[in-house]
């Protein structure tokens, strides 16, 4: 910053190169005060609303492009070549518009105009990168947009017969990939990075992703996208015998996650599971985790999530459809019976005959223990409820004289 100069008159003047004029010669402004000090401030404060003004004529092209530059050094190399393909899609309307001159109706027309032809998703994806870039450039502009409401999904995980099925079906490379993902929660660049060397006798070490550049090579990154993500998976020992053997540094698979994600595609159809992706076998696996009883913290540190990840409760503990049944059927079963239970108890056996969802009644009566010590029941199932439980009397009766 330029320094004040002491006038004859006593004052003291700053002069700040402020541009050219019309014919390219320098212009400066000059900021006399009484004191150095306050010369030099007014002089500051003339400099920092020039860069504004500066940085607020740029238009939003110019804004966007230079917010992805910026941010090339610190974003993980898929961001960034998300963030310029949809840079070449979408602001064709927005773009050449002035920053300076840019208001909120500008912003909700360019977000409306999107509506129908992308997923509102997509559309916050599309204009989180243009706010971020309004908010490096023109940080003292603010603007007033909705967005339409994000459409939830109804998430239905693999169910256990589904992945018994695709992994039957597939080449031992294929068994490799979905035995990683279904038994230890691996993601697909996590398996192409897998090498020979984080190959142990009970699971993997996981620390090595295969991603693409910004220019849309494959290469392998040491450290996956969180530090959660590294890990160690156990596995089962029939998955680990299919890895085999190889040198340190080798690739346990040879392909890029593209060409294994379109091969597992190819088992998927022909079994007809068009509707499971291959990250979906990472649905299961949390999910199948949580019908075992197994806490959240551990499945997080199983699966590379943050404890915290909402992504654990959103997503990955997605419903199984045979099991989700089955509770059901367990529930109404349970509540079937307590509908006027009472009136159709009998202290003679102590069983109570229950109403079923066919209709009928069921009766369970004790009958001893097997030989591990565990309870036997044997059902009796009739039209009415005293069929039923007169079913269980005779039977009682009958295990009494046989004895």
């Amino acid at each position: 910053m330029p320094k004040a100069k002491r006038l004859p008159s006593g004052n003291y003047r700053t002069q700040v190169y402020a541009g050219k004029d019309e014919n390219g010669k320098p212009r400066y402004e000059s900021f006399t005060a009484p004191t150095a000090r306050e010369s030099e401030l007014l002089a500051a404060q003339f400099k920092a609303d020039l860069n504004r003004k500066k940085q607020a004529d740029r238009t939003v092209g110019e804004a966007i492009e230079g917010y992805i530059n910026a941010k090339e050094a610190v974003l993980s190399p898929k961001t960034i070549r998300e963030y310029r393909g949809m840079f070449r899609n979408y602001y064709d309307s927005i773009k050449t518009k002035s920053i300076r001159k840019l208001t909120s109706e500008d912003l909700q027309l360019f977000v409306s105009s999107l509506v129908g032809r992308i997923s509102p998703k997509t559309i916050a994806n599309v204009y989180g990168l243009l706010s971020s870039s309004l908010a490096l450039y023109a940080p003292d502009k603010s603007f007033r947009v909705s967005l339409p409401k994000k459409t939830k999904k109804k998430q239905i995980a693999p169910s256990d017969e589904e992945v018994t099925a695709l992994y039957n079906e597939s080449s031992d490379e294929m068994k490799i990939c979905i035995g990683l993902a279904a038994f230890g929660s691996c993601r697909l660049g996590e398996i192409c990075g897998l090498s020979y060397k984080d190959v142990e006798p009970d699971g993997i070490y996981i620390h090595c992703d295969m991603v693409q550049n910004s220019s849309g090579q494959w290469v392998l990154k040491e450290m996956p996208k969180t530090s959660e993500s590294v890990r160690f998976a156990k596995l089962p020992p029939e998955v680990l015998s299919l890895l085999g053997t190889g040198e340190p540094d080798e690739l346990v698979i040879k392909k890029t996650p593209v060409a294994m994600s379109h091969q597992f595609a190819h088992v998927r159809d022909r079994l007809g599971f068009n509707h499971i992706r291959f990250h979906d076998l990472r649905h299961y696996f949390a999910s199948i985790a949580v019908v075992l009883g197994i806490p959240q913290n551990y499945i997080a540190d199983f699966g590379g999530w943050r404890q915290d990840s909402p992504v654990m409760k959103e997503v990955y503990q997605n419903k199984i459809l045979p099991i989700a049944n089955h509770y059901a059927r367990k529930l109404t079963d349970h509540f079937s019976g307590l509908i006027d239970s009472k009136g159709y108890t009998d202290n003679t056996v102590k069983a109570t005959a229950k109403k079923l969802p066919s209709g009928n009644y069921r009766t369970q009566l004790y009958i001893g223990k097997d030989e591990d010590g565990k309870s036997i029941y044997k059902s009796f199932t009739a039209r009415t409820p005293e069929q039923s439980l007169q079913m269980a009397i005779e039977y009682k009766k009958n295990m009494r004289t046989s004895v």
